[in-house]
């Protein structure tokens, strides 16, 4: 049997006759198997003569049936399984070239049920002990082009790909959230946190007002609501300094409105003071630290981010209803989009947890000095 002969067996059964588009992979892995062995070159007659030098393995360690082609490296040692070498690996290999590196996805990824059909091409096994290396490279190079020319590459073309940039984890990571002249302080605070709740529970009804608008007023628990119909599920006051022992005896009502109404009760800060995580967790409410949006937010695909800003935005514009904040976050998002590249999320270090909402331990934003009530965000 000729190369050209075996070349014209895979050919015609691979998409048609027989259906067997691992034949491929099986005879590079019959190839490259018995070049290793450095059995090819007219060395053996037959297969028969070959299996006097490599006896056939046809036991596992288990006892079992060996289902594949494995054979003895040396008949003389057939103790341990390092002695022995199976056409698997050899398939497995070029298998992984055909689907991972040439992205020929049709390629089947079916390996145990190639390697199990080596009994019905032992012919080829026959012809191949023959081949001289420069053949069987010839051979080899044939088959690999063949497949590549019937199978279609799953290629994207990166250029028609358009990635929107993760606008909210860059919005709560760098933009100034301080009062800048027109600002009402703490309105850019509670306009991302109204934001991150809004895209985050998306099944709530979320519900915001102004800053410094008394909840009492308007029926609201929290500076924000999130509900099912009329039942509160959670409410979240935000206040945008860092949370000193001091200030947690002022919670104290919205921990007791919250309980009463079976919710779930935030207090959103840029970030608390040692031991404040603690004493907000014994009155049953949840500290979240600006730090904690950040590496939650990091996890979100860029369709939930463009919820989020879109909610943000929403909330400034219709809610806050003024106007500088609303440009100047225009203004840093219409950055963002100019320079997508500087967006890319690095990797969390090895040791980094990103935190729950009953964390105990402080985040790193930068300890600034809590303001009087007048200047926070009720």
């Amino acid at each position: 049997m000729t190369p050209e002969q075996i070349l014209a067996e895979i050919k015609a059964n691979f998409s048609t006759g027989q259906k067997r588009r691992f034949l491929p992979g099986l005879l590079i892995a019959f190839s490259r198997t018995l070049r290793e062995l450095g059995a090819v070159g007219g060395r053996f007659a037959n297969l028969a003569e070959f299996h006097s030098v490599f006896p056939q393995r046809t036991t596992t360690r288990a006892g079992g049936s060996m289902n594949t082609f494995v054979v003895w490296r040396d008949k003389d040692h057939q103790q341990s399984t390092d002695e022995s070498l199976s056409i698997r690996g050899a398939y497995d290999n070029i298998q992984n070239w055909f689907r991972s590196d040439q992205r020929r996805f049709d390629y089947p990824s079916a390996a145990p049920h190639a390697t199990q059909a080596w009994g019905d091409y032992k012919h080829w096994l026959n012809a191949l002990l023959s081949f001289s290396e420069a053949q069987l490279d010839d051979l080899e190079e044939s088959v690999k082009t063949f497949v590549l020319e019937a199978l279609p590459a799953y290629d994207v073309d990166l250029a028609l790909v358009k990635r929107e940039p993760p606008r909210f984890y860059a919005f709560l990571k760098d933009f100034d959230l301080s009062a800048h002249k027109g600002e009402p302080t703490g309105a850019a605070y509670q306009a991302a946190v109204f934001g991150y709740l809004r895209a985050d529970a998306a099944h709530l009804q979320v519900d915001v007002g102004k800053v410094r608008t008394g909840s009492k007023r308007v029926g609201r628990i929290g500076d924000i609501d999130a509900r099912d119909g009329e039942l509160l599920v959670l409410a979240a006051e935000v206040k945008q300094f860092v949370i000193s022992l001091a200030n947690v005896p002022s919670f104290t009502e919205l921990a007791d409105q919250v309980r009463r109404q079976g919710g779930l009760g935030l207090v959103v800060a840029l970030d608390f003071e040692e031991g404040v995580r603690e004493a907000f967790v014994e009155h049953g409410l949840e500290p979240v630290s600006r730090q904690d949006l950040i590496d939650r937010v990091r996890l979100w695909d860029s369709l939930k981010q463009r919820n989020a800003i879109q909610a943000l935005l929403y909330c400034v514009y219709y809610k806050e209803q003024n106007s500088a904040l609303y440009h100047r976050i225009k203004t840093f998002l219409a950055d963002l989009e100019a320079d997508p590249a500087d967006l890319a999320i690095e990797p969390a270090e090895a040791t980094e947890v990103v935190p729950s909402a009953d964390a105990t331990t402080s985040s790193s934003t930068p300890s600034v000095a809590a303001p009087d009530s007048s200047n926070s965000a009720e």
